[in-house]
C-alpha cells in the first residue's frame, strides 16, 4: 500500500486473548468517516478478524509494514466515548486483554471471532425478519374471484401488520392465493424486523403499579438521592437497610426522578434469579422503557435488547454484572443492588468486579452511584464510616412496621446425641414445617450445595470417585443417575461396584438439595415441594416457572441453594430453615465469616415479609461462632466490630490490599518452578522499591483447588498497604 493513500492510523482491539491493541491504516476513502467505537474487518495473520476502533494511533517508524483496514462496518459508533475509555481503563487496571474487555460490552453476535465469519455473509445486524402483510385493498376488487375478495376483506379487518402464514391460517386460504393477490397489487407484503422479546408469556407479576406511601426512613433517603441527582459531579451513596425495609421502592423513586431530568438509569442485580421479579416490578412502573440484559437470554434477545438501549429506546436497564457496560446515553444514575454479593466478580477472562466498575463509570460520567444492601461488604461500610468515601443512609425498620423474624439456633451435636445418628432436619424444624403446612403458609429450606450427595465412598477400601481433570470428588446427581464435576463438567455413569476393589459397598457422603427435596417429600407427601438451584433451572423458562409457582402459592416448600436467599419478596413465607449453616466457615478464605453472616442474614430476611410474623431455624455444629450469632440477631454493627478487629490484627482488607497471582499449567513440575521463580523475582523487586512491611510476598503454594480442568495450579499472594 503506497504511503500517499494512507491518511490515518488507528488502534484496533481484536476479540482475542492478546494484551494489546493493533495499529492499522485507513485509506483516504474511509479515514474521514471512522470514529472510535465502530467495527472494522482487518487482516490478522492468515485470517480476517473483526476489530473495534479505539482511536488514533501514533505513527510507527515504518508505515510500510502497517496493514490496511479492509472494511468499515458501521456508519456510526456503537459505543459512546465514555465506554471506550472505561474499557481501556479496565484493561489496564485488571491487566485484561483489551479485545476481551470490549467483547463483553457487546452481544455475542456483534463482536466475537465467530461474528467476523458471519459479517460478510449475513449482513451487518443479526436481526430477525418475517414476511408480513402491511396493507390489504379490498375495495379494488376488479378481476378477482369472490373467494379472493372475501380473503381481502378478512385481512383488512385484522390488526396489521400480520404474518403471511398467520393470515393463511386465519382466512383458511393458501400461500398460492396470497401470492396471486400480491401480484395483482391488492396486498402489500414487506420483510418486517421482529423484536425478540425477553418477557415470557407469564402471569408472574408482583402487582399493579402502586406507589406505596413512603416510610419516614424511605422519605429521608429519597430526599438525599433527589439532592444528589440535582447536584453536579460524582457521588456515591450507601443505602444500608435491613431486609424488607423497602430499598426497591427507593430505587424506583430514584429512577423516576432521573427520567424526569431526561437521563437514563442502570440497575445491577447479582443473580439471574433476581432479574424476573425485579424487572417485572420496574416494567410495571416504566413500561417499554425497561430493557433486561443477562446471559440467560438467547443471542437474538440479547441483541435486540442491547440495540434498544444503544438506540435510546430503552432508558432503564436491569441486568447482571456485564450490564454495567450497557451503552446508555446520558446516564444519570447507577444502582448496585446487593452490592456485597460475590457474583459481581467475574472469575474468568476478562476478570473484573462489576461493583467497582460501576463506581469507576460513575466517576467518569460524573453521576450518582447508589450501593444498596442489608449486609454491605465490610470494606464498603468501613469506607463510609471511617474514610467518608461514600455518603451513608440507613433504614432500621421494615415497611409496614413488620417485625424482623425470630431466629433459633439448633445445635446439631445435641440432636445427634438425642437420636444416635445424624439427621437432616432437626425436630424443631420438622415441627415448624408441619405447622406451616397446616396453616397453609410457605417455607424456604436452604442448603448451599446442589446435587444429591457430595461424594461416593467405598466402605470396603475407602476409594472415592474423583474427577479425572480436577482435584475434587464427583457429585452424585440422582436426577441424571450420574456422577458429575461442578468445575469442568466431566461426568460418568454411576458404578455398581467399587472401581478399585470391585466390592458393592458403595455409600453416599454428604447431602445436596436433591436429597433434601426427596426426604421432605417422603415426610410430607401431601406437600407441594419444588427445588431452585442451578440444575433445576437449566431449561429455558424453568427459573421463571419455579418462581411463578411459588409466588402464586402453588408450591408449599421451596428447597434451594443461595439462589433463594437474595432479594426475593414472597409474602407467604413465614418459615426459613437453614441446613448446614456453618459449611461456608470451613473454606480457606478470610472472608468466610463475612459471607456466612451475609448469607444467613439475607435468607432469614425472606421470612415474615407479609402479614404474618416470620420464624427462622438455623442448624449448625458450631452454634457459638460469632458470625452465626450476629446473623441470628440481625446485628450487622455487632458483627462488623468483631470482624474488623480480626482483619486489622492479621492485616486483611480494608487495612491492606491483596493480589492473588495464579500460575496454571499442564505439567506440575514446570508450573511449580515458574511459581517459585515468580515469587523470587517479586521479592527482589520489592526489596528495591519498598520494604517487607509495606509489601509481603506469600508463597508459592498450591491453590485451593490444586488441579482444575486438567491444569495444575499454584498461587503467589501479595499483601500491601498501598494498592498502587
Amino acid at each position: 500500500m503506497s504511503k500517499n493513500r494512507l491518511t490515518q492510523l488507528v488502534e484496533v482491539a481484536v476479540p482475542i486473548p492478546s494484551p494489546q491493541a493493533y495499529t492499522y491504516a485507513l485509506s483516504s476513502s474511509t479515514s474521514t468517516t471512522v470514529r472510535p467505537g465502530v467495527r472494522v474487518l482487518v487482516p490478522f495473520g492468515p485470517h480476517i478478524q473483526l476489530g473495534l476502533v479505539l482511536g488514533r494511533a501514533m505513527r510507527p517508524p515504518d508505515t510500510a509494514t502497517v496493514k490496511e483496514v479492509l472494511e468499515v462496518l458501521d456508519p456510526e459508533p456503537l459505543l459512546p466515548p465514555g465506554l471506550i475509555e472505561l474499557g481501556k481503563w479496565l484493561s489496564r487496571y485488571y491487566m485484561a486483554p483489551v479485545g476481551e474487555v470490549f467483547r463483553v460490552m457487546f452481544p455475542p453476535s456483534l463482536f466475537s471471532p465467530r461474528a467476523a465469519r458471519k459479517e460478510s455473509k449475513k449482513g451487518l445486524w443479526p436481526t430477525r425478519k418475517r414476511r408480513m402483510i402491511t396493507a390489504a385493498l379490498p375495495d379494488e376488487t376488479e378481476n378477482v374471484t369472490a373467494r379472493q375478495s372475501q380473503v381481502l376483506s378478512q385481512i383488512a379487518a385484522m390488526e396489521l401488520p400480520v404474518a403471511v402464514h398467520e393470515a393463511v391460517l386465519q382466512t383458511r386460504s393458501s400461500a398460492a392465493l396470497m401470492h396471486r393477490l400480491l401480484r395483482a397489487g391488492l396486498l402489500h407484503i414487506e420483510d418486517v424486523e421482529l423484536y425478540r422479546s425477553p418477557w415470557g408469556e407469564t402471569d408472574y407479576h408482583p402487582g399493579e403499579v402502586r406507589k406505596h406511601p413512603l416510610t419516614p426512613g424511605q422519605r429521608r433517603v429519597v430526599g438525599e438521592i433527589t439532592q444528589a441527582l440535582e447536584a453536579p459531579g460524582f457521588q456515591s451513596l450507601l443505602v444500608h437497610g435491613v431486609t424488607g425495609s423497602g430499598k426497591t421502592e427507593i430505587y424506583l423513586h430514584a429512577i423516576e426522578a432521573t427520567l424526569k431530568q431526561g437521563l437514563s438509569a442502570l440497575v445491577l442485580v447479582p443473580e439471574i434469579s433476581l432479574t424476573p421479579q425485579v424487572s417485572y416490578q420496574f416494567r410495571a412502573w416504566f413500561g417499554e422503557q425497561v430493557a433486561i440484559l443477562h446471559s440467560n437470554l438467547s443471542d437474538g434477545q440479547r441483541f435486540d435488547e442491547w440495540r434498544r438501549v444503544q438506540a435510546g429506546t430503552a432508558r432503564v436497564v436491569i441486568g447482571t454484572r456485564s450490564a454495567v457496560f450497557a451503552p446508555l446515553n446520558r446516564l444519570g444514575v447507577i444502582i448496585v443492588d446487593e452490592e456485597h454479593d460475590s457474583s459481581y466478580k467475574q472469575d474468568e477472562t476478562p476478570r473484573y468486579n462489576a461493583r467497582d466498575v460501576a463506581l469507576k463509570r460513575g466517576m467518569d460520567e460524573e453521576i450518582l452511584v447508589i450501593l444498596g444492601s442489608a449486609t454491605p461488604q465490610l470494606e464498603t461500610y468501613h469506607q463510609a464510616l471511617q474514610n467518608d468515601v461514600h455518603r451513608y443512609q440507613t433504614l432500621q425498620s421494615r415497611v409496614g412496621q413488620r417485625s424482623l423474624p425470630t431466629v433459633q439456633i439448633v445445635d446439631m451435636r445435641v440432636e445427634f446425641q438425642k437420636h444416635g445418628r445424624e439427621k437432616l432436619c432437626s425436630d424443631l424444624l420438622l415441627t415448624a414445617i408441619q405447622s406451616r403446612l397446616e396453616k397453609r403458609e410457605q417455607a424456604l429450606v436452604l442448603l448451599n450445595r446442589r446435587g444429591y450427595a457430595s461424594a461416593l465412598l467405598c466402605r470396603s477400601c475407602g476409594y472415592t470417585e474423583t474427577c479425572h481433570n480436577c482435584s475434587v470428588s464427583l457429585t452424585y446427581h440422582q436426577e441424571w443417575q450420574r456422577l458429575s464435576c461442578h468445575y469442568c463438567g466431566y461426568s460418568r455413569t454411576l458404578p455398581q461396584r467399587c472401581p478399585q476393589c470391585r466390592k458393592p459397598y458403595l455409600h453416599y457422603l454428604g447431602v445436596g438439595t436433591e436429597q433434601v427435596e426427596e426426604q421432605l417429600q417422603a415426610l410430607y407427601p401431601q406437600a407441594r415441594i419444588d427445588r431452585l438451584d442451578r440444575d433445576s433451572t437449566r431449561l429455558k423458562g424453568s427459573l421463571q416457572s419455579i418462581l411463578q409457582s411459588f409466588h402464586s402459592r402453588k408450591t408449599d416448600i421451596l428447597v434451594g441453594t443461595q439462589m433463594i436467599a437474595k432479594g426475593h419478596d414472597f409474602p407467604g413465607v413465614t418459615l426459613v430453615g437453614v441446613l448446614a449453616a456453618d459449611q461456608g466457615l470451613r473454606l480457606a478464605d478470610f472472608r468466610s465469616a463475612e459471607r456466612t453472616f451475609q448469607l444467613l442474614t439475607q435468607v432469614a430476611g425472606r421470612a415474615g415479609r407479609g402479614d404474618q410474623p416470620g420464624e427462622v431455624v438455623v442448624q449448625t455444629y458450631y452454634p457459638n461462632h460469632y458470625s452465626l450469632k450476629y446473623a441470628c440477631l440481625q446485628n450487622y454493627e455487632g458483627f462488623y466490630e468483631r470482624e474488623v478487629r480480626f482483619r486489622q490484627r492479621f492485616r486483611y482488607p480494608p487495612f491492606t490490599a491483596l493480589a492473588n497471582l495464579l500460575i496454571r499449567g499442564h505439567k506440575e513440575d514446570e508450573s511449580r518452578s515458574i511459581a517459585l521463580e515468580l515469587a523470587r523475582s517479586l521479592v527482589e523487586i520489592r526489596n528495591q522499591v519498598s520494604d517487607a512491611r509495606r509489601l509481603r510476598v506469600l508463597g508459592p503454594a498450591p491453590a485451593v483447588f490444586p488441579r482444575l480442568k486438567g491444569q495444575y495450579r499454584f498461587q503467589v499472594l501479595l499483601k500491601t498497604t498501598s494498592r498502587k
